[in-house]
């Protein structure tokens, strides 16, 4: 069937007229029940109006069968009817105007009249109508594409991958639902893309299949069983890329009274420390424009031993040597400075070597990091976070996200290459306000920044999560685009409707009834508000769920505890 015949489907095709309107629906009376045996809730619909040239596409919402009585003479008959309610989804034009095909728009332009007749959308009408959404999702010569549409099998369901990136996206959905699948099908579709640039947040491991592509690289956060070593694939996160705030979450007790007194003496501690750095380094112009946020080498020895010296400092008084201004402020706060530095699961950070105490390392780990595909670097970076500490991690990917923001923020506007940052897990480091500690507040203070903010300097961000009713509510605020797969919790689908238009809000009913690897896509990358059936990737992540029952049915496999018990005591993921 071609396009144009969707502006002219036969009467006989009728499901009924329009009874009523309002804003943003219409109710369509049926009383034919041959007809009605074709109408299905969440089907698509095209409605007549009052300008030949444009119809109204909806979705069907609900169908409800009414009884009533009419007097006819002396006898009282019992009739029934049934009604079809319909959400407006936007405006479908026909040709005119210089386009030679029909186009859709997401915009209700139009509203029908009262007695105005509607039309169901099915088998050869409805993949006319998908192929004209995808024809004009088609931005450029290599779409984003998800999967096909449930309602039409047979057509490619495409997003504007460009709306998807640059509005920022989030994946939703229960455990098992399909969320992994959906994210290492669009990982792959862009390593594939000539000039991809694209971070992935893993934190436990599971996309380690997907650096099978030639374009994908992996990396890990260095572990206690990788310290003193030089590796390529290893990455350090020196402290002192660290902002200030952050270090103070990282390492103050807001609670203890002398809390400000530290905080200022640490402050002081690490600019004179910089500055020495600087000196001894020649750098003197940027020893006239550093701050204690810059990202400059220091040692933090020379810290700990300057805030040691005004905890124990004696001072001259009237009779003799008294205790200093800060004598014994520091007694809680040293210790637990110890404490980070000396524990080899934060050695990423403090145990370092001479090349990640020098200025060039920022470089080198800008290069891995931020470096786009050019035939010599991978363009999809995923970054392994599973050895990690919980208790850190929120300070561990806020500093890798902000390190990413500042250089897009200082680069050359015309020289600026986009990148995006894939956060899987986000509920665990990105929570609500009032549920945020000081290390989970300051990486919401940089997340809600790139959130606000990343698109004017080509940053864009992918939230996944399976838990969206613990999710930061700034962030998911700013996420246009929403693929939402299975949820059966009330307070994850309220917090997913919260973000979708009124009209749209009828979608959410049928997230529990969502197959596995199917979602609910609505956002500015998709013209169509559509259930999709998501594609098989081609390197599946190691996230499939233990079959217990299967398991336990079969001959018994021997675990292998001893290097369990020893990965354990040893916190690597790989002892020799």
């Amino acid at each position: 069937m071609s396009v144009p015949e969707l502006m002219k489907i036969p009467e006989s095709e009728m499901i009924g007229p329009v009874f009523r309107v309002d804003s943003h629906s219409a109710s369509v009376t049926v009383r034919d029940e041959e007809i009605l045996r074709r109408v299905s809730v969440n089907g698509l619909v095209v409605v007549d109006t009052s300008n030949a040239n444009m119809r109204l596409v909806g979705r069907v919402s609900r169908v409800v069968r009414l009884e009533g009585e009419v007097a006819d003479s002396d006898d009282v008959l019992r009739q029934s009817r049934s009604v079809v309610h319909v959400d407006a989804l936007g405006t479908l034009r026909g040709p005119g105007g210089g386009r030679k095909r029909p186009s859709f728009s997401r915009a209700v332009e139009i509203l029908p009249e009262v007695g105005a007749n509607c039309f169901m959308l099915t088998d050869s009408r409805l993949s006319a109508f998908t192929s004209l959404i995808s024809e004009e999702t088609k931005a450029t010569q290599n779409p984003l594409t998800l999967g096909s549409y449930s309602l039409a099998p047979d057509a490619k369901a495409i997003l504007d991958g460009d709306a998807f990136f640059q509005r920022h996206a989030m994946i939703v959905g229960s455990t098992g639902s399909g969320k992994s699948w959906t994210v290492a099908t669009i990982v792959e579709q862009a390593a594939g893309l000539s000039s991809a640039n694209m971070i992935v947040f893993d934190l436990h491991g599971e996309y380690a299949p997907l650096s099978q592509h030639p374009n994908v690289a992996r990396y890990k956060i260095a572990g206690p069983g990788d310290l003193g070593k030089v590796t390529d694939n290893v990455l350090f996160l020196p402290y002192w890329l660290l902002g200030y705030e952050d270090m103070l979450a990282l390492l103050l007790d807001r609670s203890d009274e002398n809390a400000p007194n530290q905080a200022m003496a640490f402050s002081q501690a690490v600019i004179a420390a910089k500055r020495e750095s600087l000196q001894k380094a020649g750098m003197s112009v940027d020893l006239e424009t550093f701050t204690v946020d810059s990202p400059v080498p220091y040692d933090i020895q020379r810290v700990h031993d300057a805030i040691s010296f005004q905890n124990t400092e004696r001072v001259a008084g009237a009779k003799g040597e008294k205790n200093g201004p800060f004598h014994g402020k520091f007694d809680r706060f040293l210790p637990r400075l110890e404490a980070k530095r000396t524990d080899r699961r934060h050695g990423f950070m403090f145990h370092l070597g001479s090349s990640q105490l020098s200025v060039e390392y920022l470089n080198e780990l800008a290069n891995k990091l931020m470096r786009a595909n050019d035939g010599k670097n991978a363009g999809v970076k995923i970054i392994d976070f599973s050895e990690v500490p919980s208790d850190i991690i929120p300070i561990v990917l806020s500093l890798v996200a902000r390190l990413v923001f500042h250089v897009q923020q200082w680069a050359r506007a015309e020289g600026r290459h986009p990148i995006a940052l894939v956060c899987d897990e986000a509920h665990l480091y990105l929570p609500a306000r009032q549920a945020a500690d000081a290390a989970e507040a300051r990486a919401l203070a940089h997340f809600e920044r790139i959130a606000k903010e990343g698109r004017k300097y080509g940053l864009g961000l992918l939230i996944i999560s399976q838990r969206p009713a613990e999710l930061n509510v700034t962030i998911m605020s700013q996420c246009n685009n929403v693929v939402a797969l299975r949820l059966a919790n009330q307070a994850d689908k309220t917090a997913v409707a919260n973000l979708l238009p009124e009209n749209l809000g009828g979608l959410l009913e049928i997230l529990p009834t969502l197959g596995v690897g199917e979602a609910v896509v609505v956002g500015d990358a998709c013209i169509l508000p559509s259930r999709i059936r998501i594609s098989e990737p081609l390197h599946k992540p190691s996230s499939e769920t233990v079959k217990f029952w299967t398991r336990w049915s079969a001959e018994a496999s021997v675990q292998d505890l001893e290097q369990a018990v020893l990965s354990y005591r040893r916190q690597t993921s790989a002892p020799k």
